[in-house]
Order: C-alpha cells, then sequence, then structure tokens
C-alpha cells in the first residue's frame, strides 16, 4: 500500500525544482543586453574655435552631454592612456588649445554609468581627474551634468514694435561678461545685428558671477538666471521690467534664425 508520504515527497520536490527554474529566468532577465555608443558631432569646423557634440546613446536611446572643442572615438588599445577602466563599453574625447575632455561609459551592476574627465598642460597631477555625471537605468537617463560657461555663451534677443533688446555674452578668460543694449523698434535679420550694433550706444557692461548649478547670477546689471530648455536657451534679468515682468531674452541660434517679434 502506498503511503501518504510517498505521494507528497515527490510533489513536494517538483514544487521545489519549479520555483527554481522561475527564479532563474526572472534572474536571466534582470541581465539586460545593452549597445552602448558615445558619438562625436562636429558643430562648429572654424579653426579658431572647433566645437563638438557629445552623445549618449543606449540601444535607441540618445542625450547629448557636452560640447567640447576636440572629440573622437577612442579605441579600447589606448584605454589605459586615458585611464579608461579596460572593460568600459565605449570612450571618447579630444584634446585642443592646450585642454582635453574625455568620456567613457561602463556597466556597474544592472546600469550603464558615464564618467567625464579632463586634462590640462599646466596642472601639476597626471591625472584625468574623472567624475560620475550620471546613468542610465530602467529604460532612460538620469544625469547630473554641471554646464560649462561656454555653453551660454552667445547673443540674447527680445524683438519687440515697442523697443527691443540685445544682450551679448562672452568670455573674458574664464569669467562670462556680456554687454547690454536697447534700440527702439523690432530688431533686423540677426546676419545685419552687428552692423546695427556699431550704430548702438552700449547701456552697460557687466560681469556675471555665475552659480553653475543653479544657473543664477549677479552682475552690475542686478540678478538674472540662465534657463536651459528643450526649444533652446534663454536668460532672464530680474531687476530689468517689461510690461511689468522681468525681462527675459531667448538665445539666437544662428545667423539664419529669424527674431520673433512679441
Amino acid at each position: 500500500m502506498t503511503t501518504p508520504y510517498k505521494v507528497i515527497f515527490p510533489i513536494l520536490a517538483f514544487l521545489v525544482l519549479f520555483n527554481a527554474c522561475q527564479s532563474g529566468v526572472a534572474d536571466k532577465g534582470d541581465e539586460q543586453d545593452f549597445t552602448v555608443q558615445l558619438q562625436c558631432q562636429a558643430i562648429s569646423e572654424d579653426d579658431a574655435l572647433p566645437q563638438s557634440a557629445v552623445y549618449a546613446i543606449v540601444n535607441q536611446n540618445k542625450v547629448k552631454l557636452a560640447t567640447i572643442s576636440s572629440c573622437d572615438s577612442i579605441p579600447p588599445a589606448s584605454y589605459e592612456d586615458y585611464e579608461i577602466p579596460a572593460n568600459a563599453l565605449a570612450a571618447a574625447g579630444g584634446w585642443w588649445g592646450g585642454a582635453g575632455d574625455y568620456f567613457y561609459a561602463i556597466r556597474e551592476d544592472t546600469v550603464i554609468a558615464f564618467y567625464q574627465g579632463w586634462a590640462d598642460e599646466s596642472q601639476e597631477d597626471e591625472s584625468f581627474h574623472y567624475t560620475r555625471i550620471g546613468a542610465f537605468e530602467d529604460g532612460m537617463f538620469n544625469l547630473q551634468i554641471p554646464v560649462r560657461k561656454e555653453e551660454l555663451v552667445g547673443t540674447y534677443a527680445l524683438s519687440r514694435e515697442a523697443g527691443s533688446y540685445i544682450l551679448f555674452v562672452g568670455m573674458k578668460e574664464d569669467s562670462l561678461v556680456a554687454e547690454y543694449f536697447q534700440m527702439d523698434g523690432i530688431l533686423p535679420p540677426v546676419n545685419q545685428l552687428n552692423i546695427l550694433m556699431s550704430s548702438l550706444e552700449r547701456k552697460e557692461a557687466a560681469h556675471l558671477v555665475l552659480n553653475t548649478t543653479t544657473l543664477n547670477f549677479t552682475s552690475e546689471l542686478g540678478k538674472g538666471q540662465f534657463l536651459l530648455e528643450k526649444g533652446g536657451a534663454a536668460v532672464v534679468l530680474q531687476e530689468e521690467e517689461v510690461d511689468g515682468h522681468p525681462l527675459r531674452m531667448e538665445k539666437i541660434l544662428s545667423k539664419d534664425y529669424s527674431i520673433p517679434v512679441q
């Protein structure tokens, strides 16, 4: 006669084996396959001031990491030269004008981590000063990238029939500087702004003391803030008012950009 124990034991063994198989499938599913690239794209090939964008691509997802002066892919055979881990998934960067910027992507547990480093011919050590700037996890990028002052350089404007405003932002050594103009009527096409500026009197020159985390600044123009948005960049001067609101000027994207009239 078959005892109850002889029947129950095979059932229990089957259940334990089934659960173990299920657990193994889940663990295998957690090990995602990633295709990772660091892509360089030239923005300006001007010999005096070259610029390239650095993009991180994970599978079909793409995000801009930075704008740097020189950028090329770094092959694995050269990783050691740049203090990049041998198991990095991709690397890119370049040297120009006495300084270099470098990036690499590496797998850390279940995420793809991104690191940014720099080197300068005047530095006293030989390090590339890498810091973690973000990761790709759960199908999305999570980046903590400090803004480079160079990315804020450009011309900002507000064009109105009742009067227009222009702010030129540039670099002097390692500081942001600005020139502020006002004029009657609407602004001309962008490619004619330089001609216009030669006939206008500058209202104010300013040194912008910038907090690179919040993008707030103080200056001879008072307090202000740079805004980085999906459609571009803007600057707000808190102590200059237009129609009862702080003056906001949009960054002009290119010489072919038509300044909207408000």
